[in-house]
């Protein structure tokens, strides 16, 4: 019984909002998304030193997003995961689960007419990182 529950608190890739239905990307500073990223101790201390050691920072680290387009009555122009972050030495990607609901809590987990109408809300969670030498843009 116990194992079943852990099954279902254990968040799986597929839940929430799928981001790749989104037809935009868009460009933010890593500054734009150190709130998101202070909420992981691990990834706060990773960012924190390769700044250190690229010498900028977060304002100066372009990163990129998908983007709501302007379809979306509330949200667009947000940014959401993924993001791909471009340090100079090294390019840092984040992934999260990403919520989309309205203000009376319904979650949308699809691109519908609805959800463009009345998402208001975004969370991004669990949130997961890679670092590499190389650009990872279009590697998925």
């Amino acid at each position: 019984m116990l194992a079943a529950l852990a099954v279902l608190l254990v968040p799986t890739r597929g839940w929430g909002f799928d981001t790749s239905q989104l037809d935009q990307g868009g460009s933010l500073t890593l500054d734009d998304r150190m709130a998101l990223i202070e909420k992981t101790p691990k990834l706060r201390r990773e960012v924190k030193d390769e700044l250190a050691k690229a010498g900028k920072k977060p304002e100066e680290v372009t990163c990129d997003g998908a983007r709501f387009s302007g379809r979306w009555r509330h949200l667009g122009g947000e940014r959401v995961s993924p993001y791909i972050c471009d340090f100079g030495e090294k390019w840092l990607r984040i992934r999260a689960d990403v919520r989309l609901t309205d203000n009376h809590g319904k979650v949308y987990d699809k691109i519908t007419t609805e959800a463009m109408r009345n998402a208001q809300n975004i969370s991004e969670t669990n949130l997961r990182w890679t670092w590499s030498e190389e650009d990872p843009h279009g590697k998925d």
